[in-house]
């Protein structure tokens, strides 16, 4: 059902999806800050959507923009790793709300009640 399914709850999906994988790769950097050799994960998502959303916001468009974990030559900071988590969170609880607000304002369209 498109009303249901439409490109903006999928886009926020996505994301919740993407923020979730950043927050196990955080976590791991955290879990490995005294191992030897270890080199910083991050998650790069945001500037794949950023170019796919100038071009077009099709669909497929959506659909073909996937998370990249990259390895990076830094070694992880705790301070770093935990502004990251925070920052994550934060945008979860944006979309959160995004997607809450979405599903209220199809039930009052649908309902016609407010509550």
């Amino acid at each position: 059902m498109k009303l249901l399914d439409n490109q903006h709850t999928k886009l926020l999906a996505k994301a919740m999806d993407v923020y979730s994988l950043r927050q196990k790769i955080t976590a791991s950097n955290v879990s490995n800050i005294d191992t030897p050799g270890y080199r910083k994960l991050s998650v790069s998502f945001e500037e794949e959507l950023k170019k796919v959303s100038e071009s077009s916001m099709s669909d497929d468009a959506v659909n073909s923009v996937q998370p990249e974990i990259v390895e990076t030559d830094q070694k992880p900071v705790l301070e770093d790793e935990l502004l990251e988590m925070a920052d994550t969170q934060i945008r979860v609880q944006m979309v959160t709300r995004a997607l809450r607000q979405n599903y209220e304002l199809m039930r009052t369209g649908i309902t016609g009640r407010t509550q």
